[in-house]
């Protein structure tokens, strides 16, 4: 089928020839019409990649020569119950496929992140110095690009590397469980050089998850091998996770990874464009800039640009044209993007006041801690000038100083009412850029 070959064929150059052949090259053609393609794949594991990777691709619009929508039907290629039971337990127990364009090359570090770079690139030339690596920072730091990046560099040694989403580590537990096939699963986990986790806060209230990861951390801690997790949240700020895992997690290095400024935004945006071979004029380089402010935003705005060009089949990009492709895009933005109503509004919530009472004059204790509160992650995670969050608050900047101050004390002697305000408050605003 001529417009699937085309389609592969420019995917090759959005993800990379090898994962597009590794992918989808061994994809069946069952047959086709006008509006229909009806793809095989091999087993379970190559179907649930495509579903996940190349179908929200699809949506967005899969034509023929006539303009009109080709629909894509997906099976999984049938046999005997028992070998395919066999097949899927084994195929289950697998590493994460890795993006080819992951790598450090593409890395965009900001001064304050080059620690944990130089640490994981030493780690891998080298051997673990600190084991585990704790990696944390909010959405759209970079965690996920600097994870996959190491774990090419250790495939290239021919090492024995898993890297998985903590989901993934988890959908394995409970596969192994379902399926009577526990030795499997820890001779897979267990007899690795590198296993390298990301996401690992959803290992939270997950307790069958953490029993097993816990013997498989103990099991290749012991014999040396290298353990590199990540989290949007620090190890002291991990909720519903046992004391003996945190425990461990502390034996290492946490390293926190900043979200980039704009110089560096506009580094990845050029690098993105380019993979995608999309040329950008300084006008519209400014204007993905100035509404996306994250890497997964911008990355998310480059490949709708390119979709869109690739289906009107636009030789270059033009800003009016730019403006209606990422329209909605920008409105998700405005909904996701944190700041300081958005913090005193979840904070009033969480100790049951108004935002009014906050913002307002009342000197009683049950108004003044949410405002200090609230002042305090106003300048800790907007980054704000206590001139700035005084305004706010309608008062001096050396008040603001003072109640800054007194919070940041009360968390590091682990007040009980702020350290636990810390925590449900921020993971209520982490859904926010």
């Amino acid at each position: 089928m001529k417009a699937w070959k085309l389609f592969l064929s420019d995917l090759e150059k959005k993800i990379g020839a090898t994962t597009t052949r590794k992918w989808l090259y061994s994809l069946k053609i069952i047959k086709f019409d006008a509006c229909n393609l009806y793809l095989e794949a091999e087993n379970h594991i190559e179907a649930r990649w495509f579903e996940e990777h190349i179908r929200p691709i699809l949506k967005n619009g899969f034509y023929n020569e006539n303009f009109h929508k080709i629909k894509v039907h997906l099976s999984v290629k049938s046999s005997d119950l028992k070998s395919k039971n066999i097949k899927e337990k084994k195929d289950q127990i697998v590493s994460d496929p890795l993006e080819t364009y992951l790598s450090f090359a593409f890395f965009i570090a900001s001064e304050k992140n080059l620690m944990s770079v130089k640490l994981l690139k030493e780690t891998i030339d080298h051997g673990p110095s600190f084991n585990p690596i704790f990696l944390y920072g909010p959405k759209g730091s970079g965690k996920t690009h600097l994870l996959q990046a190491t774990a090419h560099k250790f495939k290239e040694k021919n090492l024995n590397v898993f890297y998985v989403n903590a989901q993934s580590f988890t959908n394995h537990v409970v596969d192994a469980i379902r399926n009577g096939a526990m030795q499997d699963f820890r001779k897979a986990y267990r007899s690795l050089d590198v296993l390298i986790i990301d996401d690992i806060q959803i290992f939270s209230k997950k307790f069958a998850t953490q029993e097993e990861f816990f013997h498989t951390f103990n099991t290749l801690h012991s014999n040396a091998k290298t353990i590199i997790l990540s989290s949007n949240l620090p190890v002291n700020m991990l909720d519903d996770i046992e004391s003996r895992l945190i425990s461990r997690f502390e034996w290492g290095i946490s390293l926190f990874l900043e979200k980039l400024e704009k110089k560096e935004l506009k580094i990845v945006l050029n690098n993105q464009a380019s993979i995608l071979n999309l040329h950008l004029n300084p006008q519209i380089e400014k204007f993905i800039i100035d509404n996306f402010k994250s890497i997964i935003s911008i990355k998310k705005a480059i490949k709708t640009l390119a979709l869109n060009e690739h289906l009107e089949n636009q030789q270059s990009l033009e800003i009016t044209r730019v403006k209606n492709y990422l329209a909605p895009l920008i409105e998700e933005e405005k909904e996701k993007i944190l700041n300081h109503d958005i913090i005193i509004n979840e904070v009033s919530i969480y100790f049951g006041i108004t935002s009014k009472d906050i913002l307002g004059r009342s000197q009683t204790k049950e108004s003044t801690l949410p405002r200090q509160f609230s002042m305090y992650l106003c300048r800790e995670l907007l980054k704000m000038p206590f001139m700035k969050i005084g305004k706010i608050f309608t008062r001096d900047h050396s008040t603001v100083m003072t109640s800054v101050k007194n919070i940041k004390k009360d968390i590091e002697i682990k007040n009980t009412d702020i350290y636990s305000a810390l925590i449900e408050i921020t993971k209520k605003l982490n859904r926010f850029s």
